[in-house]
């Protein structure tokens, strides 16, 4: 079963875990904004695994491939 959170319910529950975590709300949100752990934003919130968020802990994820588009295409017309 997927555990889905919202970035501040995923910080509680890295807290009580364990209380001296490093794993704060910001820590979570630069990883999800960054793409370092896949996550979906619905409204103004981003959604994300406890599953996804361990296994970059753990060092066994991969961070997805980002590519920005060139500004020439940017405002290219078609």
């Amino acid at each position: 079963m997927v555990h889905t959170r919202t970035i501040r319910e995923a910080a509680a529950y890295f807290q009580a875990s364990d209380p001296h975590t490093c794993l704060t709300e910001t820590a979570i949100r630069t990883l999800l904004r960054t793409g370092a752990v896949p996550s979906a934003r619905v409204g103004r919130k981003y959604l994300v695994t406890l599953e996804a968020l361990e296994a970059y802990l753990e060092g066994s994820a991969e961070p997805e491939k980002f590519e920005r588009p060139q500004r020439s295409e940017k405002w290219k017309i078609r």
